[in-house]
Parts: structure tokens; sequence; C-alpha cells
């Protein structure tokens, strides 16, 4: 009983950490310079050009919508995970959109906004992953591709993302398409080493007398 409140607890930890992480990047660097790292964020970026929202708003309705295919196909143990993984994030995107307001992107180099945000939404997608929970949207997805396939996370979300980074780009020009490319390879491969990380960190603990 006390091992399964502990679970609970350092599950609940991960998602709402992991959560922030993902928003605060999010809002700071991938939204301010129109990148596009795949994921709803990317789709939003998208959108925004043509639907008079914001990519925050576009955002939370693309992951409801989203989220009735976690709890068909993933199961109600990962689809709650994700459910609240993806609420927190989409909350905190809106909160943190009216607690930074600029008038200029917070780093104007598109290369390197897109290289921090991505290091910083793999390392809160990796923590959400590894307690099968996500921040919803093509996340989702690669959930989904991950429970009926031997095909790892990072492989997954590739496949699903690469599709709107190429799309958007096409749309915003050569820097972003590039730059958004450089940052979905770091996303999506550094979310494998993170889960790696977290994983051997975890059967070391265990390990020890």
């Amino acid at each position: 009983m006390i091992n399964q409140y502990k679970n609970l607890i350092t599950t609940s930890l991960c998602i709402c950490f992991g959560s922030i992480l993902y928003a605060l990047s999010t809002v700071l660097f991938i939204f301010p310079g129109s990148l596009l790292l795949g994921g709803t964020s990317g789709i939003s970026v998208i959108l925004e050009s043509i639907l008079p929202f914001s990519p925050g708003t576009i955002l939370v309705a693309i992951n409801f919508l989203l989220i009735f295919l976690a709890f068909i196909l993933l199961g109600k143990d990962m689809a709650v995970k994700t459910l609240v993984g993806s609420i927190l994030t989409t909350v905190f995107v809106g909160l943190f959109e009216k607690l930074f307001t600029y008038q200029s992107p917070l780093i104007p180099n598109e290369y390197l906004s897109a290289i921090i945000g991505a290091v910083i939404i793999a390392i809160a997608s990796g923590i959400l992953f590894y307690v099968d929970s996500s921040s919803g949207g093509t996340d989702i997805v690669a959930l989904i591709v991950r429970k009926y396939s031997k095909m790892n996370i990072g492989k997954a979300l590739l496949l699903t993302d690469i599709l709107i980074v190429l799309i958007g780009g096409g749309f915003a020009g050569l820097t972003i398409l590039l730059s958004s490319t450089i940052g979905l390879l770091i996303k999506t491969l550094g979310i494998d080493l993170v889960i790696t990380i977290i994983r051997r960190a975890k059967d070391r603990k265990k390990a020890c007398p």
C-alpha cells in the first residue's frame, strides 16, 4: 500500500513538472519564433495564420479532440495520465501566455531558439512518457504506436511530426523550415535519451544495497 502511494506521488510530480517545462518552452521559445517542432504546437502555429485565435487557444481545442482517441486506444490508466498531462500542459500554456508578454521573441535567432526549446521539450516529454503520460496532441499518436508496435517513442514522434514541419516550413520560409527541422531532430532523439537516463538511474538505485 505504501509503495502504491509513493508511485502515485512520484507519477503525479513527474506529470506536473513535465507539463510545466513543456509549456514554458512552448511559450518562451516555440510560439514567439513561429517554430514548428511538430505536435499540436506546430499545428497551432500553422493554423494561427488562417484562424482568428491565438496559438494557445488552438492548442487547447486540438488537444481535447485528440484526448478522446487516447481513451479508445490506450486504455483507461494510460489515457487518464495522458488526459492529466494534456490538461496541465494546455492550462500552463494559457497561463504563461498571459504572464510572459513581450513585443519580440526572447531569443531573436530562430536556430538558437529552436535548439534551446527542443532540448527543454525533450526533457519534459521524456519525463512524461516515462510515467506513461504525455502533453497530448501527436504525443498521443506516439504512445499508440509504441503500445501496438516495437517502435520507440522518438521514432514514432519523428514519423508523426515531420509532415507538420515540412508543411509549416513550406509556408513560413527556409529559415523556419531548417531551424524547425533541427529542433525536431533534437527533440525526438533527446526524448529517448532522457527516458534511457531515467531508467538507468532507477536501476542503479534499485541495485544499491
